[in-house]
């Protein structure tokens, strides 16, 4: 596969603005930043190649297959780690990323076993049995990355993955997401505002403003 996202002129607009403006991209296979100032229309990319938003035109295929015809299908093949948490505060991080591999469709002990193993890869093993309000703001980070790698899936979305995080933090994030592509033969796509998140991590570059694509 020499591609694992292909948009063909996608559009979508909230009320009377246009979010996505005839976007036109392939997305090679390996690391891919999606790079643009907030407000540059890349979460809604990311959540209309996920069928979470339905544009208004355009074809769009993920990993070979339509997103119209086979939302769910793509989904099972995808690792989401979004920009906001999406976590239940009271549990703790290993019951957590269990019950997402099971939503993902890992038998239950199967998702408990990857649990653990991907909680000690993103430096949470320590941490495991604490419940998630008791993280910090980059553990959080990387309990979302965890969640989205738990059923080992063929292609990976990391939605502003150093968010709020300081220097120290961004690079306890940038370093295992750098390893997933680089050394575990992961697709990733990495949408970010900051440069140097992306030149650290990808060997290709999209860039969006204004719900378009400014260089592909």
């Amino acid at each position: 596969m020499s591609s694992v996202v292909e948009l063909d002129s996608v559009n979508l607009h909230y009320a009377k603005n246009w979010a996505l403006r005839d976007v036109t991209a392939s997305f090679p296979t390996g690391a891919v930043g999606l790079l643009g100032p907030n407000g540059a229309g890349k979460s809604t990319l990311i959540k209309s190649v996920l069928g979470l938003l339905t544009p208004e035109r355009g074809r769009m295929r993920v990993l070979g297959l339509d997103v119209g015809r086979s939302p769910l299908q793509i989904r099972s093949r995808i690792g989401y780690m979004p920009e906001s948490d999406a976590h239940f505060p009271q549990m703790n991080a290993v019951s957590f990323v269990a019950y997402c591999g099971e939503l993902s469709g890992l038998p239950r002990a199967d998702a408990m076993q990857r649990a653990h193993e991907v909680l000690y890869y993103v430096g949470l093993g320590e941490a495991r049995y604490r419940t998630i309000d008791q993280y910090s703001t980059g553990m959080k980070q990387r309990i979302k990355l965890a969640q989205a790698l738990v059923h080992d899936p063929d292609l990976l979305f990391l939605d502003e993955p150093t968010n709020g995080m300081d220097p120290k933090g961004r690079d306890e994030m940038l370093e295992p997401a750098r390893d997933l592509a680089h050394n575990k033969g992961v697709n990733l796509i990495l949408s970010s505002h900051l440069l140097p998140d992306v030149e650290y991590t990808c060997d290709h570059v999209i860039v969006m403003d204004k719900g378009a694509i400014a260089e592909a």
